[in-house]
C-alpha cells in the first residue's frame, strides 16, 4: 500500500492551498506518531525488530497490541490461535536476542513481568527456566530458535501476514480514486475498439464481404488474481516428485517457532475452475462449435483431470509434509483434524468428507476437493423461528429477523456477538444490505412497513408505509432487493384485496417513489416473491408466485421477457456471475439454471434431496441458496441444516451435510475469507442460528 504515502503527500499540498496550518501541523503530528507506518510493512518490521535489539520490551507489547486491535481482530476466529503464536514467536525472538547479547538482566525483567500471563500457556511451559540454562543454544529445547533460520523465517511470515491483510483491507474512496480513474479510462478505450470493430463488421457484412456466421466474440481477458503475497514453500518428498505444495494462512502461521523453512516466492498454482460457472454462451451463428470452442472445452476437461490428481496428490503430500517437519522440530506439534469420518467434542465438530454424493442421476461425481467443516458455534439470541439471516458484503456483520419482528445486528467473529437489536410489531418478510454502504440495511414487514436501519448508530432512520398515502399502505412486503449501482431499492408488495402485486422503486435518499411496476399476467392474484438486478441494475429478473420469470427493463418501465420455471411459486432467484444465466428454487423443491441470452432455455435442474417441504410455507422465509465467490459451489436450505453442493456441467454433486439443527432451514448465507468459508443457517423451528466455518478445497 505504497500509494497510501502519495495520497498523505496530496492531503498536504491540499491543506497548504486551503492555507488550513493548524490543521495541516496536527496532521504531520500525527503522522509522526503514525504506529500504522503509512501501511508499509517493512517499516512496521523494521518497528519491531527495532524494540527487539534495544530492549524495549514495553514499546514492543504496546505496538502488538495495536497491530491486535487494528489489523488482526478482523481475521477470521479460527486464526486467533494461530496469531497468538506468531505472538509468543516474536516474544522468544526478544529473549533469544537477549540471550545472544548477555543482556540476562532483560531475561528476568520479561519473566518477573509476564509470568501471571504466561503461566498457563502450554507452549511456555518449559521456557521459564531459560535464565538458568547454560548455553541454550546447544540445549533441544530451545537450540532451534537460536538459528537464523528460525529468526529469517519469523520475519518473513511476520512480512508476509501483514502485507496479505493490507491487501484485503476496505479502502477509502480518496486511495482508490487514481485506480479507479485508470480502470475507467481503460474501458473507454476498449469500448471505443470494441466499437469501431462493430461498424467495420456491419459495413462488411453490408458489401457481402463477410457473414455473420463467420464473427468469432471477442476474447475476455481473465480478471486480475489479488496478489496476497503469503505463500510457503513445503518440504519436497518423494511422492509428489518436488512439487511445492501452497499452504493456507492458518498452516503457515501455525509453523512459527517450528523452525520450518519458508519463503513467500512460491508461485501460485492455478486450479481450473468448472466451465460451469459461466453458462448459457451464445453461439455467432451455425449449430456446430467452433474449432476454438472444441479447444477450450479439451482444454477445460484436461485442466479438471489435473486438477483432480494435484488434489488427491496434495492430501498425500500434505500428510507426509507434516510428519517431516515435526521430526525436525523440537517444538510441540499442533493438533490437526486427522481423516476419521467424525470427530465430535461437547462444543466443536470435526468432519473430513471425503466422498462427494451425488445429487441426482446422470450428475458426475467431483474428485475437485472436499470441504473440512473446522467448527460449528450456534447463535441463540431469537426467541422465536428465524426467517431471514443475511451477511454484509464484507462478511463481516450479520443481519437476521424472526417472526415476532425481532431484529438482530451481531458478528460471528470471534464469537457470535450480538450488536444491536431492533423490534418490529410483524414478522419480517425481507431484509437486504445497501450494496454500496455497509452501514445501513433494508427491512420491510408483513404490515406493510419498509425501514432503514443504521447499524453505526444502531437506529432506524427513517420509515414508509405508515402515511395514508402511501402505496405501502396495508400491503405485505414481499421481498426488498437493493440497486447494485444507485441509492434506490426494489420493494415487491401485494396487495390487501385479491389484485396483481407491484413492484415499486424507491430512492433511498428521498424516500420517493420513481416507479411503478405492474406484472403483465392474467392471473389477478400474482405477486412478484423474489426478485435481482443485474451487473447494471437496468434490467429486474423477479420470480412469481405463478411460477413465471420475468425481466423487467427499468428504463422503458416494462416487461421485456418471461418464461415458465417453475410448477408452483417461484421462491428464491439469483444470477450467474457471468449475468448470462439465473438460478430458480422453486416451491416444487427443484433448484433450475435458465439461459438468460436465450430466452429461459433450461440449462440444467436437479431436485434438491435434502431440501424441506416448500409448498404452502406457512411462514416467512429468506434467502433459500446461497453460493461461494466464485460460483462454483452452492449452499441450500436443508430438513436439519444447510447442504453444500457442486455446480457440475449437468446437475448438482453433494458434498458435505452441515447439519445441527433439529428443524428445516429457510434461511442461509455464506462468505469466504481467506479460503476459510463461515456459513450461516438459520431454523425455522427453534429460532437457533448454525455459524459453520469450512476449510474450502
Amino acid at each position: 500500500m505504497a500509494h497510501i504515502q502519495y495520497v498523505d503527500e496530496l492531503i498536504r499540498e491540499y491543506l497548504l492551498y486551503r492555507g488550513f496550518s493548524g490543521t495541516l501541523k496536527a496532521f504531520d503530528s500525527e503522522l509522526k506518531v503514525d504506529k500504522d507506518k503509512s501501511f508499509r510493512v517493512d517499516k512496521i518490521v523494521e518497528q519491531l525488530l527495532q524494540f527487539i535489539y534495544t530492549y524495549d520490551l514495553g514499546s514492543l507489547k504496546e505496538l502488538w497490541a495495536h497491530l491486535d486491535q487494528r489489523m488482526f481482530s478482523k481475521l477470521e476466529h479460527t486464526f486467533t490461535p494461530s496469531v497468538r503464536k506468531l505472538e509468543n514467536a516474536v516474544l522468544k525472538f526478544y529473549l533469544v536476542n537477549a540471550v545472544i547479547s548477555g543482556k540476562l538482566d532483560k531475561v528476568t525483567e520479561f519473566f518477573a513481568k509476564y509470568t501471571p500471563e504466561l503461566i498457563g500457556q502450554a507452549e511456555w511451559k518449559e521456557w521459564f527456566m531459560l535464565p538458568w540454562v547454560k548455553n541454550p543454544e546447544e540445549n533441544p529445547v530451545f537450540q532451534v530458535h537460536f538459528t537464523r533460520q528460525w529468526q529469517d523465517n519469523l520475519l518473513v511470515s511476520l512480512h508476509n501476514l501483514l502485507a496479505a491483510i493490507f491487501q484485503c483491507m476496505p479502502q477509502p474512496v480518496l486511495v482508490s480514486f487514481e485506480e479507479d480513474a485508470q480502470k475507467m479510462k481503460r474501458l473507454q478505450e476498449e469500448n471505443e475498439a470494441l466499437r469501431l470493430r462493430v461498424v467495420t463488421l456491419l459495413e462488411n457484412a453490408r458489401n457481402n464481404v463477410t457473414s455473420v456466421s463467420d464473427v468469432t466474440a471477442p476474447e475476455v481477458p481473465q480478471p486480475a488474481e489479488l496478489m496476497d503475497d503469503f505463500y510457503v514453500i513445503a518440504l519436497e518428498t518423494s511422492s509428489v516428485a518436488g512439487e511445492s505444495q501452497a499452504k493456507t494462512l492458518k498452516s503457515l502461521i501455525r509453523n512459527i517457532g517450528s523452525g520450518l523453512p519458508t519463503s513467500p516466492m512460491l508461485g501460485r498454482k492455478v486450479l481450473c475452475q468448472s466451465t460451469s460457472g459461466a453458462p448459457g454462451k451464445v453461439k455467432m451463428g451455425g449449430s456446430g462449435r467452433t474449432e476454438e470452442q472444441q479447444q477450450l472445452k479439451k482444454h477445460s476437461s484436461v485442466k479438471q483431470q489435473q486438477r483432480a490428481v494435484w488434489t488427491a496428490a496434495g492430501k498425500t503430500s500434505s500428510a507426509e509434509g507434516v510428519a517431516s517437519k515435526r521430526q525436525s522440530s523440537t517444538e510441540q506439534p499442533v493438533t490437526r483434524p486427522t481423516r476419521d469420518p467424525s470427530v465430535e467434542t461437547p462444543d466443536r465438530r470435526v468432519k473430513y468428507q471425503q466422498q462427494p454424493i451425488t445429487c441426482q442421476a446422470g450428475s458426475a461425481l467431483s474428485n475437485t476437493g472436499a470441504f473440512l467443516l473446522l467448527s460449528q458455534e450456534e447463535y441463540v439470541e431469537h426467541r422465536a423461528p428465524v426467517c431471514h439471516c443475511r451477511f454484509n458484503s464484507s462478511g463481516s456483520t450479520v443481519v437476521s429477523a424472526d417472526v415476532d419482528g425481532i431484529v438482530k445486528l451481531w458478528t460471528v467473529t470471534p464469537t457470535p456477538k450480538t450488536l444491536a437489536t431492533f423490534a418490529s410489531k410483524s414478522a419480517v418478510m425481507s431484509l437486504d444490505w445497501v450494496t454500496k454502504n455497509e452501514r445501513y440495511f433494508i427491512g420491510g414487514n408483513k404490515q406493510g412497513l419498509v425501514r432503514l436501519y443504521d447499524t453505526r448508530d444502531n437506529r432506524i432512520v427513517w420509515e414508509l408505509g405508515a402515511d395514508t398515502v402511501s402505496p405501502l399502505k396495508d400491503a405485505r412486503i414481499m421481498t426488498i432487493c437493493c440497486s447494485p449501482v444507485e441509492p434506490t431499492f426494489i420493494c415487491s408488495v401485494a396487495p390487501p384485496v385479491q389484485a396483481s402485486g407491484k413492484l415499486l422503486l424507491f430512492d433511498i435518499k428521498t424516500k420517493k417513489l420513481e416507479m411503478s411496476l405492474t406484472l403483465d399476467c392474467a392471473q389477478s392474484a400474482t405477486v412478484a416473491t423474489c426478485c435481482t438486478f443485474n451487473h447494471n441494475g437496468q434490467l429486474l429478473v423477479t420470480g412469481c408466485n405463478d411460477g413465471v420469470v420475468r425481466i423487467f427493463d427499468l428504463r422503458r418501465s416494462e416487461c421485456i421477457d418471461s418464461w415458465t420455471a417453475h410448477q408452483g411459486e417461484t421462491l428464491a432467484i439469483q444470477l450467474t456471475a457471468d449475468f448470462t444465466a439465473c438460478y430458480t428454487l422453486g416451491s416444487d423443491g427443484k433448484l433450475c439454471q435458465r439461459s438468460l441470452n436465450q430466452s429461459g432455455q433450461a440449462l440444467w435442474e436437479a431436485t434438491l434431496q435434502n431440501c424441506p417441504p416448500l409448498c404452502n410455507l406457512g411462514v416467512p422465509h429468506g434467502q433459500l441458496f446461497a453460493f461461494d465467490p466464485p460460483g462454483t459451489h452452492v449452499l441450500t436450505c436443508g430438513h436439519n441444516g444447510g447442504t453444500i453442493y457442486q455446480i457440475c456441467g449437468s446437475g448438482l454433486s453433494r458434498m458435505l451435510e452441515l447439519g445441527g439443527h433439529r428443524s428445516p432451514t429457510l434461511a442461509v448465507d455464506w462468505a469466504i475469507a481467506n479460503q476459510c468459508a463461515t456459513c450461516v443457517t438459520a431454523s425455522s423451528g427453534d429460532g437457533k442460528i448454525k455459524v459453520s466455518t469450512l476449510l474450502t478445497p
